[in-house]
């Protein structure tokens, strides 16, 4: 009988990990506003505050954690970052100072969060797949939506039995529990014995062998010009979309529209975001990665004009349903990209450095969307310039196909 092929374990440790980690800390935020903001005596925006934090936090560390990836055994790191979630989330159940609540999100927890799972996850499937990749990245991200779906709602029953501290304290055991019982079969690279299998992925360009190991300097990477196409191309797509989601709701309130139309268009983008992972697992390996992602941050640019001239419930639904696919399908493209670009050895130090520009970015157009609708009344002003905004991000991601591959070492598979 085939033995199968090491890095498909990896892809499902990656989605279960995807699932613990999302599932019980982004997804499940909102959960926690209204008992903790209650108890500690909070305003919704200062509890929203938490979650930037978090958000900031990630950024910052995630250059760090990603060098130590490319130098480190995985499961050290891993070993290490779940110990830390769980002191984390420990303290943040049993603390009474606002202070070191805020100093655990932005610190342990995001600590925690990037050196357990959602960097390190990504390096692994970028060391196991070439061939496959694209479809590896789309399955194992598929665990993120999962978690929402299947983790989420455990939480909201744990914190109505047993309060928020007892659910904060229970779930950073358990989580960290299970983390450390995956380090010990995680493997960081394949053997002589490992084959892939699978025909070539279709890239821009073939790949070329290299010495696994040898991450490439951070100032090299920095020098390259695909660094900041790709860079600043994916954080641009990635903050429109953020803008337009978190503008969903309140647009189709404002249109009119009730609160339980309003949550559908949530689910649609839920449900949109599933289906384009699922979709991308099949076709991911079969086009060129550049061209798919040009057409993809095009077509963001659609939705928004869509949006600017047609705000009835059909056609938010419709835009909804769409802006999701196309944002499920984003991150496991921009990550098996990166890999096919500067190679699996230095996929966590150019992941991490990216880290920050795409969370500022973020940040930036979700308070920009919200001084839009202060300042106007309407979303009008967003939609118009975030097309402008995502046709740069296309043609600073076509542009890509023009630079060859960074020089140095270790930049390849």
């Amino acid at each position: 009988m085939r033995r199968i092929y090491y890095g498909w374990y990896v892809v499902a440790m990656s989605a279960l990990v995807f699932m613990l980690l999302i599932g019980s800390t982004f997804s499940a935020f909102g959960l926690f506003v209204v008992p903790v903001s209650k108890e500690l005596g909070l305003s919704r925006a200062e509890m929203n505050s938490s979650i930037i934090l978090l958000n900031i936090g990630n950024a910052l560390v995630a250059p760090f954690v990603g060098r130590m990836l490319d130098r480190f055994p995985v499961r050290r790191i891993m070993i290490g970052a779940a110990l830390i979630l769980c002191a984390g989330l420990v303290t943040l159940g049993l603390s009474r100072s606002l202070w070191l609540s805020a100093f655990m999100m932005a610190v342990p927890l995001a600590i925690g969060l990037q050196g357990a799972g959602t960097l390190t996850m990504t390096v692994l499937i970028a060391r196991w797949f070439q061939a496959q990749r694209g479809r590896a990245m789309a399955l194992a991200v598929i665990g993120m939506s999962l978690g929402g779906v299947l983790v989420t709602p455990l939480v909201g029953l744990l914190i109505e039995a047993q309060g928020w501290r007892l659910t904060l304290i229970i779930s950073g055991c358990v989580i960290s529990a299970m983390l450390l019982l995956l380090s010990l079969i995680v493997r960081d690279r394949p053997g002589p014995a490992d084959a892939e299998g699978g025909k070539p992925a279709k890239t821009a360009e073939a790949p070329r062998p290299v010495a696994p190991g040898a991450p490439a300097k951070m100032g090299e990477l920095l020098r390259a010009p695909q660094f900041w196409t790709i860079a600043l191309g994916s954080s641009l797509a990635f903050a429109v979309s953020q803008g337009v989601l978190v503008s969903l709701a309140p647009l189709a309130l404002d249109s009119g529209l009730t609160i339980v139309q309003a949550t559908t268009l949530i689910s649609a983008s839920g449900v949109g975001a599933m289906a384009g992972k699922l979709l991308l697992a099949i076709v991911a390996d079969r086009v060129d990665r550049v061209a798919l992602y040009t057409v993809l941050l095009a077509m963001i640019a659609i939705v928004n004009a869509a949006l600017l001239v047609n705000q009835t419930y059909v056609a938010l639904l419709g835009c909804s349903v769409i802006l999701g696919l196309l944002s499920g399908v984003l991150t496991p493209i921009f990550f098996a990209l990166l890999a096919d670009r500067f190679g699996s050895a230095s996929f966590g130090t150019v992941r991490g450095l990216m880290a920050p520009i795409g969370a500022v970015m973020g940040a930036v157009a979700v308070r920009f969307a919200g001084e839009v609708y202060d300042r106007t009344g309407g979303y009008d002003v967003m939609f118009s310039t975030f097309i402008g905004v995502q046709l740069l991000a296309a043609a600073l991601m076509f542009s890509t196909r023009f630079f060859g591959r960074p020089p140095g070492e270790g930049l390849s598979d």
